[in-house]
């Protein structure tokens, strides 16, 4: 059996309130999916930057692996950085130039953002031998850019491929408490820049309105890079009628993220429309699949289909609220219909959601890594990151957006770290 390196984050140094949540909960499940298989996994939680790419290098010296998994663009560029010959899968967790777009950019810096993460993600397709997305969606968009690098895609395991890794549950464990009369609709996770929490807001609002015993829980919520969504959720929250209502934990344990489960009676997520939105994955929603907990959510995610597809909760259409409020509604007061979505969830728990099905093209890669040639034919997007080329490109956007004087001051910043 293969002894595999898993690049990512654990989250023995990062926690979901930094805005790592969704890479901890990918890499995770892939370790969880490796190990079950029997495959030796060691774990590396690199830092960010020329100490990640140390760290990486210092696993690879102490140890003796067969091929490396790395999860999320940064991670794998540690890995790339520490320019390892071994096979890489890469897992390419979401489209992050996507998520860029939907930045404000107040501090007119969104240019320089999107420059990093394009030479990013272009080095990482250019070096990856094998790639996976969270998302079908995203399987088609990574293949788009392959193609435009020039490389080969095959379904022939000699060539490089591409898998949708995408919705598994854990193990389905419908648990929960004693009975006390509330109804408590659930939240969990961060909300980002694509949550849209006025949606959300007015369709509980008009939920408990309707339905007295109706309450509201939220567990997450404020991340670094979209402070404003949560803040502008609390206030709302704070000025309703229904304030009593409302339950806002901010970042809890494990254990008692646990408890809020075995005590909701569904759980949901609003999206606005975007290409984040279109091409992501919401991975909170398979912790609530896989407790038995029926699912409201907008459409809009790959997910989404999913969960209409068979049948594991109510899905209404983006920015209506009064659709979301109908839905908590029926799922509070039919019974009957509840428990046959806790059964469908039970049943593509088991099947095609379970781990074993979902994650079986990456176990069997590991099983048999292979290292291709890396040649790029094609122009990537932007020049290799700190290449004369990049630097230059960065200096008269910087000049462009924050002024020459920013830029001088950045460029000769940046010259200075490189000859330290």
């Amino acid at each position: 059996m293969s002894s595999v390196l898993l690049v990512g984050d654990d989250g023995s140094r990062t926690s979901a309130d930094m805005g790592t949540g969704a890479c901890i909960a990918r890499t995770i499940r892939f370790r969880n999916a490796l190990t079950s298989q029997g495959f030796d996994v060691s774990v590396c939680s690199p830092l960010e930057g020329k100490s990640g790419v140390r760290e990486v290098r210092e696993f690879l010296a102490r140890g003796s692996f067969d091929c490396i998994v790395a999860i999320s663009p940064f991670p794998a560029e540690a890995v790339v950085e520490a320019d390892t010959e071994l096979p890489l899968w890469i897992d390419m967790n979401g489209m992050h130039p996507a998520e860029l777009q939907l930045e404000p950019g107040l501090d007119k810096r969104s240019g320089e953002r999107m420059l990093r993460m394009l030479s990013l993600e272009n080095m990482l397709l250019s070096r990856g031998d094998a790639f996976s997305t969270p998302s079908r969606r995203q399987t088609y968009a990574v293949c788009g850019e392959l193609l435009l690098l020039g490389r080969n895609i095959s379904s022939d395991n000699s060539q490089l491929m591409v898998f949708p890794i995408p919705h598994c549950a854990h193990e389905f464990n419908n648990f929960s408490s004693e009975p006390d009369g509330i109804i408590r609709i659930i939240s969990t996770g961060s909300f980002n820049l694509w949550f849209d929490e006025v949606m959300l807001f007015n369709a509980l609002e008009q939920a408990m309105d309707h339905n007295s015993a109706i309450h509201f829980e939220a567990t997450g919520g404020r991340v670094p890079f979209s402070p404003e969504k949560y803040d502008s959720f609390c206030e709302m929250v704070a000025a309703s009628r229904f304030k009593n209502r409302f339950t806002l934990h901010g970042w809890v344990s494990v254990e008692e993220l646990h408890e809020i489960y075995s005590r909701a009676s569904m759980a949901t997520y609003t999206d606005i429309l975007s290409p984040e939105t279109l091409l992501g994955a919401r991975t909170r929603v398979l912790d609530w699949v896989s407790r038995g907990i029926p699912v409201v959510c907008t459409e809009g995610a790959e997910i989404s289909e999913d969960i209409r597809r068979h049948d594991l909760g109510v899905v209404v259409p983006s920015g209506n609220s009064e659709a979301l409020a109908n839905a908590f509604v029926v799922l509070a007061e039919d019974i009957t219909f509840s428990e046959s979505v806790k059964h469908s969830q039970k049943t593509w728990s088991e099947t095609i959601g379970s781990a074993s099905y979902v994650f079986d093209p990456l176990i069997r890669w590991c099983n048999d890594p292979i290292s291709l040639s890396g040649k790029v034919l094609g122009t990537p997007t932007v020049p290799p990151m700190n290449s004369f080329q990049y630097l230059k490109r960065l200096f008269m956007e910087l000049s462009r957006s924050k002024g020459w004087s920013y830029a001088f001051k950045r460029f000769f910043k940046r010259t200075f770290s490189f000859l330290k």
